[in-house]
């Protein structure tokens, strides 16, 4: 088991490694963001950022997170071409819908600086949509050095053209272009290097291997996505919620708090959690996952402890100090969610297991239990009209609950799957 663990540490410094360089790059950039955009500026972000990744997580219909699962490469190529399929087609219907309620969206979301640059979202969703494909098929190949070089070049995209927009004093619409380019950056790397290595196996490919690989992993379309279009409201919605009950200038502190605490889950939790993904795909196939998930949580927890109370307690004082006095509201708000921060540091990183496991349903779920937390004390407080610092507190406590209910649902999953002694379907 050492070995093992030893095996998945290197994994994660592979992935880790670029994302902190390119995360680092991120909090580099931060403090000349914050003093070339208002918070008002990041608040129209936020409302264009939840559009993009409600989309983006109905891409393929939840199909790319089954192509670590076939032992396979006919069925997972057939998988494959399936889910880029998908993405064409939701993308299209996506920019369908857009253009035909386009005021209508703009008017619900209070957004109205957003509307020249709509159509900048079905671009961002076909980009971001193809670079998820794209990762959990690196993934099945354990290409994890190349996931980890597309989020440099991502990074770097996204920040050469939101600061230099923002010296020409180009407004929001600047960080929107650069957030849309950066998303799209990576996948031209990883689909040309998946064509080198893969097209011949891709080329190969029958539209029954197709049909087949879609009827075998239905679940994932008629539970997954479901699931996914719910922990994307789960994670959006509320800075979205904020923006309308109380402008975007506290929604863009909202926005810049849960920035600066997705740092660590950026470099190391979603570094962990794909190298998890993958381990726990060849690992469930034949063997428990429960030494595999315990270890992962534990590490996770005394890695995050201390990453988390330094971050909550600095909020107060560093905020104004690195990204401005007007940003002072942010630190208030991102000390309030350092204990959220810490419940998903440890959780999420392993839910990938109700993948493995195929037990979508408790996926599921977990997120509708998850969104009534969430949503009801967003709502709670809207509705007994408190200001937003308080609003977020208690959205705060709301979802630090919601991501101890990830691990115990992932712990519950695991340990029934351990006593009936079976194996995951290859």
């Amino acid at each position: 088991m050492k070995d093992a663990f030893r095996g998945f540490r290197l994994k994660v410094l592979q992935v880790a490694g670029g994302t902190a360089l390119a995360q680092g790059l991120i909090v580099l950039a931060s403090p000349v963001l914050t003093r070339l955009y208002s918070p008002g500026d990041f608040g129209v972000l936020t409302v264009y950022m939840s559009l993009v990744t409600v989309l983006v997580s109905l891409g393929s219909l939840r199909y790319e997170q089954a192509l670590p699962l076939p032992e396979a490469e006919a069925e997972a190529a057939g998988l494959l071409l399936l889910c880029l399929l998908l993405v064409g087609a939701t993308t299209l219907a996506g920019a369908l819908v857009i253009g035909g309620l386009r005021h209508r969206i703009l008017a619900w979301m209070d957004a109205p600086a957003l509307g020249p640059f709509l159509w900048l979202v079905p671009v961002s969703v076909l980009g971001a949509g193809l670079y998820q494909v794209f990762t959990c098929w690196a993934i099945r190949k354990e290409r994890y050095d190349r996931i980890a070089r597309t989020r440099v070049t991502q990074c770097l995209t996204q920040l050469a053209v939101q600061v230099g927009g923002g010296l020409l004093g180009g407004g929001a619409a600047w960080l929107l272009v650069g957030d849309a380019l950066g998303r799209t950056n990576g996948t031209r790397t990883l689909a040309a290097l998946d064509w080198r290595r893969d097209g011949a196996a891709l080329g190969r490919t029958r539209w029954a291997d197709v049909a087949g690989a879609a009827r075998r992993f239905r679940a994932f379309p008629l539970l997954s996505s479901g699931t996914a279009l719910l922990n994307t409201l789960n994670l959006r919605l509320p800075g979205l919620l904020l923006a309308i009950a109380y402008g975007p200038w506290d929604a863009g502190c909202f926005a810049l708090a849960q920035r600066v605490f997705a740092l660590p889950s950026a470099i190391v939790g979603e570094s962990v959690a794909q190298v998890f993904f993958g381990e726990s795909a060849q690992v469930g196939r034949s063997g428990s996952l429960m030494p595999l998930f315990q270890g992962t949580v534990r590490r996770m927890f005394l890695l995050g402890l201390p990453l988390m109370a330094l971050s909550a307690l600095s909020g107060w004082f560093l905020f104004p100090v690195l990204f401005g006095e007007a940003w002072g509201r942010a630190g208030r708000f991102a000390a309030a969610l350092a204990p959220m921060a810490l419940a998903q540091f440890t959780g999420a990183c392993v839910s990938s297991a109700l993948v493995v496991l195929e037990r979508q349903d408790l996926a599921l779920v977990r997120e509708l239990i998850r969104s009534l937390l969430l949503l009801g004390a967003v709502a709670a407080a809207w509705r007994l009209r408190w200001d937003a610092s308080r609003a977020v507190n208690l959205f705060a406590c709301s979802g630090t609950l919601s991501y101890g209910l990830y691990g115990w649902i992932t712990w519950y999953a695991i340990r029934r799957h351990d006593r009936q002694g079976g194996a995951v379907r290859p």
